[in-house]
């Protein structure tokens, strides 16, 4: 670990950003931290193959996470998840003193590098740990405990060290959720949507406030990204979902327009089960949300609806989904947003084809796997379908 290179969740020096030569502009003490990183020869390497007893036992310490004068003696590590973009480990830590834990997960950059790549490029890495050390502590929702955070100048290395949620476990789309897993999930939505609804202090945020260049960005690339996508899964999709992939992209600007136009909150943007921890604390209805990196100051709605169309099957979907839209209406109002109830049914219509964005650009942004295809297929498959329901679009103005 290369400490000179740290930005650690304590500093009180600038931290809120990645530093650059034209974003350095508003203090001498920045420009010459970015000029202390710079120089550094290469990137640090922030790996699972990196952590050891000594580095876990500092970070910890210059954290304040644990006490004076106790000591990570030895750890032992473990890979858990099926991240595509980051990779995690248990560590389960052999502590002389005190401790209020003995076990944490550590989040880092995957060891592949388009992954990585896509991981800086997408902002990932830096919009993970800045909601850990930002927003999180704001929130009612449950999320894991950050430890330390620490992540270098151009983001891509990153790590982050978390509260161990074991044995809670994570969902998984592949094999859906039940109907009360959906349940807590909706309200867990609200629950982290409701303190900004409307966005108040946190526009402007330079990792958060990223709507307008990341939209614009999906909607030059998903003309490229779709191409590619129905070339290599054609064979998996009938010709009227082809069809609607094609109308959706010829009309992708009719959707960010009408995402600009709703009221946005703290949207976590990837809300399925394989990033919820179920059981948390040994009760089945507990549970966690993880897994922030591609938080955006966005419409809730999407958030609800991409988890609905995603973790339930179709006919379970329709027989359920107007109860599970109105509980999360309700949970906004029990929290204190103040949401019109149009434009919750307008951003949940429009949300449906979320799934259909993101199943298409992950595919062709993330390293290749068997079960990234299944994943991948499934909420492209899910999504069609559930925008055909809600008529996503006609709503959005696609020819």
């Amino acid at each position: 670990m290369a400490s000179a290179v740290r930005y650690v969740q304590h500093w009180v020096l600038p931290r809120r950003r990645i530093l650059t030569r034209s974003q350095s502009r508003n203090s001498v003490i920045s420009i010459t931290l970015f000029v202390t990183l710079e120089s550094q020869k290469g990137s640090p390497t922030v790996h699972s193959s990196d952590i050891n007893a000594e580095w876990i036992n500092r970070s910890l310490h210059d954290s304040e996470s644990l006490p004076p004068g106790s000591t990570v003696n030895s750890i032992e590590v473990s890979p858990i998840g099926t991240g595509q973009v980051a990779d995690s480990v248990r560590v389960v830590m052999d502590i002389d003193g005190d401790s209020k834990f003995t076990s944490l997960v550590a989040k880092v950059s995957s060891d592949n590098d388009d992954s990585r790549a896509a991981g800086r490029t997408e902002l990932n890495y830096l919009r993970e740990v800045r909601f850990y050390e930002d927003i999180a502590p704001k929130l009612t929702a449950r999320v894991p405990q950050c430890y330390y955070s620490e992540i270098c100048s151009n983001g891509t290395e990153f790590v982050l060290l978390l509260e161990d949620l074991s044995p809670a476990q994570a969902g998984n789309q592949l094999e859906g959720a039940s109907i009360a897993d959906v349940e807590a999930a909706v309200r867990q939505a609200a629950a982290f949507h409701a303190p900004f609804w409307g966005g108040d202090g946190l526009f402007g945020s330079e990792w958060l406030d990223i709507s307008g260049d990341y939209w614009q960005r999906f909607e030059e690339m998903m003309p490229q990204w779709w191409a590619g996508f129905r070339e290599r899964y054609a064979g998996a999709f009938s010709d009227d979902q082809l069809a609607f992939g094609d109308r959706f992209v010829r009309g992708i600007d009719g959707y960010y327009r009408l995402m600009k136009e709703l009221p946005p909150t703290v949207q976590h943007g990837d809300f399925r089960p394989d990033n919820l921890l179920f059981g948390v604390g040994g009760d089945p209805l507990s549970i966690a949300v993880v897994d922030w990196q591609t938080v955006l100051l966005a419409p809730g709605p999407v958030d609800v609806a991409y988890c609905i169309g995603g973790a339930l099957p179709v006919d379970v979907r329709r027989e359920n989904e107007e109860r599970l839209v109105d509980l999360y209406r309700s949970e906004l109002g029990r929290l204190g947003a103040d949401a019109d109830t149009n434009e919750l049914k307008r951003g949940y219509a429009a949300g449906t084809c979320h799934n259909f964005i993101i199943g298409v650009a992950a595919a062709m942004l993330v390293v290749r796997t068997d079960r990234g295809d299944s994943l991948f297929c499934s909420m492209v498959s899910n999504a069609i379908t559930h925008a055909q329901d809600h008529r996503a679009l006609d709503l959005i103005g696609a020819k």
